[in-house]
């Protein structure tokens, strides 16, 4: 059931049948993913494990908030980014709406890792405001490195953006949208030792932008994407939220 489609009155019936009943939330980004992939890739991927999820849990599917915190590809024409303060204001008024309809789970599935911090501070000040939901925040590529790790073909340093994970979900997802005749590979810009691989994010932060380290807007390498990667990350990310949400 998607929120958008239903009435009023199937709403309020929803939430009476089932007070503990969740709201799936799909956030993701309107920015550049290099010349192959769409703008809205992180949306279609956070819509799409939404819409799994959905079928799994007794939920209902809020529409995708398909605009979120992307700074750091300013510069590529059709970005779109909220500033910080509007993305958290977003966030957090959707939740008081919802909250106010009879919702108390609410989850937040996150298609652009650019969110994630946002996202972590924004549910931290909900609970506070509204002590009586109860919060999830999950972000789809973080659980997805996990499997990614024994299926990758990319050698180190060439995962980031637009990369042999997105473009995998994306050919399992939507192939009709990955123009695969522009595929490239490019090697980000970044000093020594600094990358968005997950061992080197736990170890610093590192402020950039795409512009500075890519000039596709690709950093790893899309090449080695195949659609039949991006189904095992899509089955695992929706089977590890699902048995985090179940307990």
């Amino acid at each position: 059931m998607n929120l958008a489609d239903m009435s009023w009155t199937e709403i309020k019936e929803a939430v009476n049948k089932d007070p503990k009943l969740r709201i799936i939330i799909p956030v993701g980004s309107i920015e550049q993913h290099g010349p192959h992939l769409p703008l809205r890739t992180d949306s279609i991927i956070a819509e799409d494990v939404s819409k799994k999820l959905v079928n799994r849990l007794p939920s209902i599917m809020f529409p995708t908030l398909t605009i979120g915190y992307s700074l750091e590809h300013m510069g590529f024409p059709g970005t779109v980014s909220l500033m910080p303060h509007t993305f958290l204001s977003m966030i957090g008024e959707v939740a008081d709406c919802l909250s106010k309809s009879g919702f108390r789970t609410l989850i937040l599935i996150n298609g652009h890792g650019g969110n994630r911090a946002l996202l972590d501070s924004s549910i931290t000040s909900i609970k506070h405001t509204h002590p009586e939901l109860e919060l999830y925040s999950f972000t789809i590529l973080d659980i997805a490195r996990k499997k990614f790790t024994h299926l990758r073909k990319s050698p180190p340093g060439m995962i980031g953006h637009a990369d042999e994970l997105e473009t995998s979900m994306m050919l399992a997802i939507h192939p009709d949208l990955v123009q695969i005749s522009k595929v490239i590979s490019e090697e980000p810009r970044f000093p020594p030792k600094v990358s968005l691989e997950s061992d080197d994010l736990q170890n610093v932060a590192y402020g950039w932008k795409t512009k500075e380290v890519s000039e596709s807007g690709i950093i790893g390498d899309p090449t080695y994407a195949t659609p039949e990667t991006g189904r095992l990350l899509l089955d695992y990310v929706v089977q590890t939220i699902s048995s985090i949400i179940e307990g």
